[in-house]
């Protein structure tokens, strides 16, 4: 790996004068506004789920929107992490300059989407032949109709996420992420109003409504979107900007369509499978995404924003330190979410899903698809982090070779095991690739950062064991307790009561291991600013940054 590849800290470079927000309060109110994502996201397929269950319909609405959504987040995997760094460099500089280069990106994209939302609409019926090739007669039929009309939703999708990018560049990040709420939120209201009426047809149209919305909202809370028609000149600074930005993202581009072919072959894969399986996949992959949303993305939309600061200010020994405690607080809160998770799986789903058309079946198809994707919880959760943490030294080659390698590990191991656990094969699969891709990942940051990731990791990961351990036995004392065979007492004694008895094991080996990590929380939950604060920008304490990198 050449030097080039990296972005270097300038010798001698201070920290900025200006205070950095809160980043507990940032992350805390990303997570409940995800946590509201969330909800309406899957108040949108608990009416898939009652309406269409795991039938044939089911099937075309994960396979057209894995589709649609592969073009939307081709768009955000691309764009954020390159767009991202240099608008921070460009805030340090001039406010023209950034909304100059904001501006040249957004025209970019929105012409290259309207390109794809036409070729979607005239080349439906070849692309739904392509990708799933075991669609046939309605299931063809109804997926080709749907494409159509999710085609001019495309461009919207696209742009809302380059003006969250400037936004999250801003630390405008509750700004950036309520919007994409009120996106689901509005989505699900068309989808309970209108599915009676159009059937599957009717997600379209909640789609289209949420996705202006947001967009327009994301806009107005840019203050230069107001002089979007203003003439900028053209500056050597500009053109600085616009060569870094394309140097990051030219080798970015082949890894990402790799990671999006990998998901549309194994829908391809499905697709040829018995009508349900492709829809126990793809409600295993909400259910885990939703999970993943609520922690672990907040966490690192936070992150990749303040490393990306201390990358561009040559703070290296905060970079450093920001990227291990960030690196073991994952492990630390998504270990003991594995154990609980894995032992109430089929519980949830049932809990959640199983109504209407949503049989026993799609219950325990579903369950199984969730555990095989809980057991890489851990692996899902550090991806992005590692991930963007390469992206914050400006080097983007490393997990894009990494990523490549694994879709091609991915797609053997896929093929291999379909034939004889058919869409579990394809869940498996998935799970080994992410972890040999996040292993190597992790070996190579570590190195980069002068065994920052390494040091004191083995009496961490001993406390962690035992911590797992704890919540195993708590969880599994609980779910021995007898209770009615009803909802409201299935509730109660299958979720909440493991789910409590997990949390005070949780806190109970860790106060007992003394692991630092229960000191950190302690540490923010006492200082933490009101959550209105957060929301004002009012940032005149010491921020919870400084106390993440100083804490001992």
């Amino acid at each position: 790996m050449s030097k080039s590849e990296h972005h270097t800290f300038p010798k001698g470079a201070s920290r900025p004068a200006q205070p950095t927000p809160r980043l507990a309060g940032a992350v805390l109110c990303l997570s409940a506004i995800a946590l509201c994502s969330k909800v309406f996201g899957w108040g949108e397929k608990f009416v898939i789920a009652h309406f269409f269950g795991t039938s044939g319909a089911a099937d075309v609405f994960f396979a057209s929107t894995t589709i649609i959504l592969s073009v939307v987040y081709l768009v955000k995997e691309l764009v954020y992490p390159c767009l991202l760094p240099v608008l921070s460099q460009c805030l340090q500089q001039t406010g023209s300059e950034f909304f100059a280069l904001f501006r040249m990106v957004f025209v970019v994209v929105a012409l290259l989407m309207a390109g794809v939302a036409a070729l979607l609409v005239v080349f439906a019926e070849q692309v739904t032949s392509l990708c799933m090739p075991g669609f046939s007669g309605e299931k063809y039929d109804l997926t080709v109709s749907l494409l159509r009309t999710l085609g001019p939703v495309v461009p919207l999708l696209g742009l809302t996420m380059v003006s969250a990018t400037a936004l999250n560049a801003r630390r405008h990040f509750v700004r950036a992420a309520w919007p994409e709420a009120l996106l689901k939120c509005l989505s699900v209201l068309a989808l309970v109003a209108l599915a009676p009426l159009l059937g599957i047809r009717a997600y379209p149209v909640g789609l289209m409504l949420g996705a202006a919305s947001c967009l327009t909202l994301q806009l107005y809370y840019l203050p230069e979107s107001r002089q979007f028609l203003q003439r900028f000149r053209r500056s050597e600074r500009l053109a600085e900007s616009r060569r870094k930005v394309l140097l990051l993202m030219s080798p970015l581009l082949l890894g990402i369509l790799f990671s999006h072919i990998s998901g549309l072959i194994d829908n391809l894969l499905a697709s040829r499978l018995p009508d349900g399986q492709l829809s126990f996949l793809g409600y295993g992959k909400k259910l885990l995404d939703a999970i993943l949303l609520i922690g672990p993305v907040a966490l690192v939309t936070v992150m990749f924003s303040q490393l990306s600061h201390l990358a561009s200010t040559g703070d290296r020994e905060g970079f450093k330190d920001l990227m291990a405690r960030a690196f073991r607080f994952t492990i630390y809160l998504s270990l003991p979410a594995t154990c609980l998770l894995l032992l109430v799986s089929q519980t949830l789903v049932w809990l959640l899903l199983q109504r209407g058309a949503f049989t026993e079946i799609s219950t325990s198809g579903t369950a199984s698809a969730l555990s095989i994707y809980l057991l890489g919880l851990i692996t899902f959760s550090l991806e992005p982090l590692l991930v963007h943490g390469f992206f914050s030294l400006s080097n983007t080659k490393t997990p894009v070779k990494l990523g490549i390698l694994g879709v091609i590990l991915d797609i053997i191991l896929a093929l291999l095991l379909i034939g004889r656990f058919e869409y579990l094969g394809i869940a498996a699969a998935l799970l080994i690739s992410k972890t040999l891709k996040v292993l190597s990942l992790a070996y190579l940051l570590d190195r980069r950062l002068d065994g920052a990731l390494r040091l004191g990791l083995g009496p961490f990961l001993l406390k962690q064991a035992v911590i797992g351990t704890g919540v195993c036995v708590a969880v599994l004392l609980a779910l021995k307790v007898n209770h009615a065979p009803t909802f409201l007492a299935t509730l109660g004694h299958d979720l909440v009561l493991p789910s409590l008895s997990a949390l005070i094991a949780f806190l109970l080996c860790s106060y007992l291991t003394r692991s630092d990590e229960l000191k950190l929380v302690t540490s923010l939950v006492k200082r933490i600013t009101p959550v209105s604060n957060v929301l004002a920008g009012i940032s005149t304490q010491k921020t919870a940054l400084l106390r993440l990198c100083r804490w001992s």
